[in-house]
């Protein structure tokens, strides 16, 4: 039988991409279109992982070119297309992809697949600025998830969620249920999203205590990615790491994790490089004129990207980091549009 992608070992994701190539050969051999599909959503899910969106890509496209008539195997086209789109930060493609296939699985009755393409959804619509959509998405996925016991799509679910409640404002919630999350037999990828937003939340809620908690997610959260290969998470996690020695009062540690940060952020996923943004904010001195080319790159950048937006304001607005950044280098422009 030819070895799909759930056969790759996966918790170092360059050994799916260094064992792909080889077996994508021998499912086009057999003529083995449900084991192909399979493989290109697999090396595209972990070129996300990677950081690296050029093979993201190339996995997606040669999805899109094929023609599937298996619905198992239409229904990993679309998720490589999914996750190829979510690599170059095109989240309104991401989301329509992933809507195609919780349709699929939705129709075939594959509730795991109904879960895990929920939760995507949950997390396309945080960072799209849309945190009511999200959490009915997360609810949704929560419930499929546990009438499969998956483990790993529940824990994402309940992480999506919590930060719904985080982006409305209800950072304590966030902050609780985040931490409420058992990451016992977790996979170090679900471990490293769950600790990424349970830190991210501590920083922005300050209460006493909340940087150190944060400061000890982060580092425990950065070995595991290394291990495992996690790239793309690695700026955001050296980026809470500065912002948590800023608040301790570590001046020289903060200013170290932030390098670490801007080093690793060519394989960073789109929205770190504002966290890297904001932790130069937090870090450097108002004077720094690193500070103010990195703040100042991080506003063209959302302003630029909320400009190909469906709702440019609500990515301004409604996504915290977004709004931080503008407030930080001069507002938020009155002239914004809503919904197109």
């Amino acid at each position: 039988m030819v070895a799909d992608g759930r056969d790759i070992p996966a918790e170092h994701v360059g050994a799916v991409l260094e064992g792909i190539d080889a077996a994508l050969s021998e499912a086009e051999a057999a003529g083995d279109d449900r084991a192909l599909a399979n493989l290109l959503a697999a090396g595209a899910h972990a070129a996300l992982r990677k950081g690296d969106a050029r093979t993201a890509r190339t996995f997606g496209e040669r999805a899109a070119r094929a023609r599937f008539q298996h619905h198992t195997a239409q229904y990993d086209a679309i998720r490589a297309q999914g996750f190829a789109a979510t690599a170059a930060g095109d989240l309104e493609t991401a989301l329509h992809q992933t809507i195609k296939a919780r349709v699929l699985a939705r129709d075939r009755g594959r509730h795991r697949d109904l879960a895990e393409q929920s939760c995507t959804l949950a997390a396309l619509y945080l960072a799209l600025g849309a945190p009511a959509e999200a959490r009915s998405c997360a609810d949704a996925a929560l419930g499929a998830a546990r009438h499969e016991d998956a483990r790993d799509v529940a824990a994402s679910a309940s992480a999506w969620r919590a930060c719904a409640d985080g982006e409305t404002g209800l950072l304590d919630h966030a902050v609780d249920a985040l931490a409420a999350i058992d990451m016992a037999d977790l996979s170090v990828a679900t471990q490293v999203d769950v600790a990424c937003a349970r830190a991210y939340w501590l920083l922005e809620r300050g209460a006493d205590g909340d940087a150190r908690t944060a400061e000890d997610v982060a580092t425990a959260a950065l070995t595991a990615a290394r291990r495992a290969g996690v790239d793309h998470r690695r700026t955001t996690l050296h980026a809470h790491l500065a912002r948590a020695a800023a608040r301790r009062g570590d001046g020289d540690r903060a200013r170290e994790e932030l390098e670490r940060a801007r080093r690793s952020s060519d394989r960073a996923e789109p929205a770190a490089l504002s966290l890297l943004a904001l932790a130069a904010g937090e870090v450097l001195t108002s004077t720094d004129t690193q500070r103010q080319v990195m703040l100042g790159a991080a506003r063209a950048r959302v302003l630029r990207t909320a400009s190909r937006r469906e709702d440019p304001r609500a990515y301004c607005t409604a996504v915290r980091l977004h709004r931080r950044l503008l407030e930080l280098t001069g507002g938020i422009p009155a002239d914004l549009p809503g919904p197109s």
